[in-house]
């Protein structure tokens, strides 16, 4: 009978041991947030052409069929959504902004609930890496929803003036060299460095240059489709404006752009741009995320999958092509997907 009781006593603790501590978890996790709550997210989107944007965008009217009204920030671009979202601020009007009033509106007095970018940015954010290296942490509260494709090739080319058909002849030319776009991993393969070309009267074309100062330059580097967008328009301009010769990048730099997280080798096709007259071996950037916080309900980003995957044909209207790959779209490598998410997908039969 004392063998029967304590074994009843031992259980009873462990039953109250067991719920003190779900109790525990339950206080330590983030409240969720009440706008997800009265189906009005905030979407930390960007400019109204721009990809995250339309990402923003196409999440929006997808959501619309479900009940929920978005807002969309429509300047939470670059490293600031990624900020905004992980420190749960409120968004803000990056420099410049203003300066294309056709593309952005007045951000939102509010904290973004879920966000878009590409997944090379929001891998920097969580690692604090790159331009978020400055911060001094890192960010590990994102849960990614979806992985969304698109075709952003890694570029560079020359006016056909300036006589560069290399990118190892910048180091040693004695001409000013006026370079449009950056990438220092490139810079670094090929010996460029800023102050030497600033040295000789050239540099990095200010991003506020006029559309002909912008086309007018020596060298241009960086991703790059066929949209006429603020962060994407210099080799749409420099391609019609100005004579390029697009150049090829030594095998080894490919292979080593191939390592950052979020790229992968490929072709850029011919006619890409006029002046592509030749399929170039290159790498693309093709992985962007829709991602919330880890304290969104696991409904909440059922919806959100859910509402893309039966809404998939609003990627096929958008300035530029959208894959919604069943193949893919739970394939997130570093930043972990949502459950909720990863609910919807096993249910389709996406992910085992």
């Amino acid at each position: 009978m004392r063998i029967r009781r304590s074994i009843h006593f031992i259980v009873l603790l462990l039953a109250l041991s067991l719920i003190s501590a779900y109790g525990q978890r339950e206080e330590s996790k983030p409240a969720a947030s009440a706008m997800i709550a009265a189906r009005k997210p905030v979407f930390a989107g960007a400019c109204k052409a721009c990809p995250w944007g339309i990402l923003a965008k196409v999440t929006s009217d997808a959501l619309s069929f479900y009940g929920y009204q978005t807002t969309i920030c429509w300047v939470c671009w670059s490293s600031f959504g990624p900020r905004e979202m992980g420190d749960k601020t409120k968004p803000v009007i990056p420099p410049g902004a203003l300066d294309n009033p056709e593309y952005v509106e007045p951000p939102p007095d509010a904290v973004p609930d879920i966000s878009a970018t590409s997944e090379s940015n929001l891998i920097d954010a969580w690692n604090g890496t790159g331009p978020y290296l400055t911060d001094g942490k890192q960010r590990r509260n994102y849960r990614v929803i979806a992985v969304i494709r698109t075709s952003t090739y890694m570029l560079a080319a020359a006016s056909r003036k300036s006589g560069i058909t290399n990118l190892r002849q910048i180091k040693d030319r004695q001409e000013p060299t006026w370079v449009v776009g950056n990438n220092q991993i490139i810079f670094d393969h090929y010996g460029i460095k800023v102050e030497d070309l600033k040295a000789k009267g050239g540099g990095i074309m200010p991003a506020n240059a006029t559309r002909e100062k912008r086309a007018s330059g020596d060298v241009f580097i960086g991703t790059g489709l066929l949209a006429n967008t603020p962060e994407q328009r210099s080799w749409y301009e420099a391609s019609q404006l100005n004579d390029l010769v697009f150049l090829e990048f030594e095998e080894p730099l490919i292979a080593r752009l191939a390592q950052v997280p979020g790229y992968q080798r490929a072709t850029v096709p011919l006619a890409l741009f006029r002046g592509v007259t030749r399929p170039i071996p290159t790498v693309i950037r093709p992985n962007h995320f829709i991602y919330v916080r880890d304290e969104a309900p696991d409904s909440f980003a059922y919806d959100v999958a859910k509402a893309l995957d039966e809404h998939r044909d609003l990627f096929q209207v958008q300035l530029e092509p959208w894959y919604y790959d069943p193949q893919t779209v739970a394939l997130s490598r570093v930043i972990p997907m949502h459950p909720g998410a990863m609910k919807y997908y096993r249910e389709r039969g996406y992910v085992k």
